[in-house]
């Protein structure tokens, strides 16, 4: 008898738990299935070679069997029973993985050594619960045939136990990918791999963590480190294993004021990088300023001046700079070259109270010099000539709350599928979430996040364009946009404010509701109005509306309010069928822009 077990319980299964798959020919389809819910035994015939994966998860709990190297070729289907067993999905969870899930009543959870995983051969296979008598309050009915077939699903002659086995061979780049190595580098994490698989990258909150994971992956034997301590980067910790049998999970314990993380696939390093949102700069300290400007001779600092709200850094001679947020300081950092302190630096004398905290100066090497000025809580850092080299550097600093800037006038570009008509009216940035290699969060039935916010924000746009706004979408198809082009985006068109289209995941999947999220005080009346037209419309339950420093909220300039919607969870059965809906994606819709609109006229 051969038990493949899995906690589901956790971020991570027991170590001691891995499971592989045998790689077939192409890809195998799954032929027919049958579940008997007086005999407690789930059978399936695939036509085409398979091992396939049993393990059990919690909360709620469910029994899982997954067909690696299958298609289903048809909708995702449900069966509904009387007794332990509530229901039967069957769906396409990724491109090449068939997965069967048998729910269970949420006060009758088992554990793995009361299932056995039979076979009769590699094409055919049954799960047999070992208490068949307790599963089932109804007798034996046909009703349990989803195959498409009308006939009863023919008898067979008994399925012997599955032998022990040597582990199968390592899976192919065609019917899986591996993890190889984990390495911590100074921009972000480099996870080399075998293949390009998908990921999905998510931020959870209580304790902060961000959890990527790689879809139809597994880990490699050879990996033996498991856990990296890294105290950088605004990462505490570096956790990497095998959630499930088809899904390898890397989390970094982050600080909560961190922003976001993205993954991308490197072709010619042959890995995925997990780095800050908005790259490098984001992420860690400065890159170096360009030799080629550093390489004059060195200008010596003379002074640092608070005027007002104007911060002025003075030299003896030219300097090239590059500014930007440092995530572990949480100051403004600014990398200036050629350069060098004096003997002593003037007192700037800053006011207690005032604009700026304090201000610290470092000679990083013979010719940069690092200055990490630290805004007071309530204000923000803008450069007016960023980069520009000059005998001075200024700073201004301004209230998170102050009014926003007077715009400059603007000559429009040529028009495109995804920038709106004319720029001499209101223009709304709606920003869909994730898309191509990144699915976001996929849920029941296989449902994909990035199809569902686009869904939402191409009909978002077409109500507020009916009622006379311009609107610039940052995606207007499945394709990637790291989160750095879709701020830009919204800024080019002097966007009016910023609106981030989202769905939710959990391990838990008994949580719902919708969430909204804002940083700033001035998106705080945009966040709470949106907020309450959603739940009104939907009737979802309220989760509140929450400050955090997502990318997209925290880098949108002061005077653009911007907030992210939460629209549900996708990892909720109910909630998640509900988000796959036409219908309720036009209720949500239609909520949104009358939440933008009512926003608008109240200013």
């Amino acid at each position: 008898m051969l038990l493949l077990s899995l906690a589901g319980a956790g971020l991570f299964p027991p170590e001691s738990v891995q499971a592989q798959a045998i790689t077939a020919p192409g890809l195998s389809r799954i032929e027919r299935w049958y579940y008997d819910p007086q005999q407690g035994r789930l059978e399936v015939n695939t036509q085409g070679e398979v091992r396939p994966f049993l393990f059990v998860l919690q909360n709620p709990p469910r029994v899982v069997l997954d067909f690696p190297n299958t298609r289903f070729g048809r909708e995702p289907q449900t069966q509904t029973f009387a007794g332990r067993v509530t229901s039967l999905q069957i769906s396409q969870l990724t491109d090449t993985i068939t997965r069967f899930v048998l729910y269970l009543q949420p006060d009758q959870p088992l554990s793995l050594n009361q299932l056995q995983l039979l076979t009769a051969g590699p094409s055919r296979w049954a799960v047999q619960f070992t208490q068949a008598g307790s599963l089932s309050s109804s007798p034996p009915s046909s009703a349990g045939l989803l195959g498409g077939s009308r006939d009863p699903f023919p008898p067979s002659p008994p399925l012997p136990t599955l032998p022990p086995r040597r582990p199968a061979p390592t899976p192919s780049p065609r019917s899986g990918h591996q993890i190889l190595e984990v390495s911590p580098q100074a921009e972000g994490f480099f996870i080399r791999t075998q293949g390009s698989p998908s990921t999905t990258v998510r931020r959870i909150l209580d304790p902060d963590r961000v959890v990527v994971d790689f879809l139809n992956t597994t880990l490699s034997p050879a990996l033996t480190q498991r856990a990296y301590v890294i105290n950088r980067l605004g990462v505490a910790r570096l956790r990497i294993g095998q959630f499930e049998p088809t899904v390898a999970r890397v989390v970094l314990d982050v600080d909560s004021s961190g922003g976001d993380w993205e993954a991308r696939y490197d072709p010619q390093r042959g890995g995925i990088w997990i780095q800050p949102a908005g790259g490098a700069a984001q992420a860690s300290l400065l890159p170096e300023v360009s030799s080629v400007n550093s390489s004059g001779p060195l200008a010596t600092l003379q002074s640092v001046q608070l005027q007002g709200n104007r911060l002025i850094i003075s030299a003896d001679g030219f300097m090239f700079y590059r500014a930007g947020w440092d995530p572990e300081s949480g100051g403004y950092r600014i990398n200036v070259a050629p350069a060098r302190l004096p003997q002593s630096m003037p007192d700037p004398g800053l006011p207690v109270g005032g604009p700026v905290e304090r201000i610290r100066f470092v000679q990083e090497d013979a010719r940069t010099v690092s200055i990490l000025v630290q805004p007071a809580e309530e204000f923000n850092v803008f450069e007016p000539n960023p980069g520009q080299g000059s005998r001075r550097i200024t700073l201004e600093l301004r209230p998170l709350n102050a009014p926003p800037p007077i715009p400059q006038p603007q000559t429009p570009g040529p028009a495109s599928p995804s920038t709106p008509q004319s720029l001499n009216r209101t223009v709304i940035a709606i920003d869909p979430g994730h898309g191509g290699r990144d699915p976001g969060a996929i849920g029941v039935d296989g449902i994909q996040e990035k199809d569902i916010v686009l869904s939402v924000a191409h009909q978002v746009q077409r109500l507020l364009q009916e009622r006379g706004y311009g609107v610039v979408m940052t995606r207007t198809d499945d394709r990637e946009v790291l989160l750095q082009p879709r701020v830009d985006m919204a800024v080019q068109a002097n966007a009016a404010l910023l609106v981030s289209i989202h769905a939710n995941a959990l391990d838990r999947s008994g949580i719902h509701g919708i969430e909204t999220y804002y940083l700033r005080p001035d998106s705080a009346e945009l966040a709470a109005i949106l907020h309450r037209s959603l739940v009104r419309a939907t009737g979802a339950a309220d989760r509140g509306v929450r400050r955090a420093r997502f990318f997209v909220v925290r880098e949108t300039p002061v005077g653009m309010p911007s907030v992210l919607l939460e629209l549900g969870y996708v990892t909720n059965p109910t909630e998640g069928r509900k988000l796959a809906t036409a219908e309720y994606q036009a209720l949500l819709a239609r909520a949104i822009a009358d939440g933008i609109e009512t926003f608008l006229r109240s200013r």
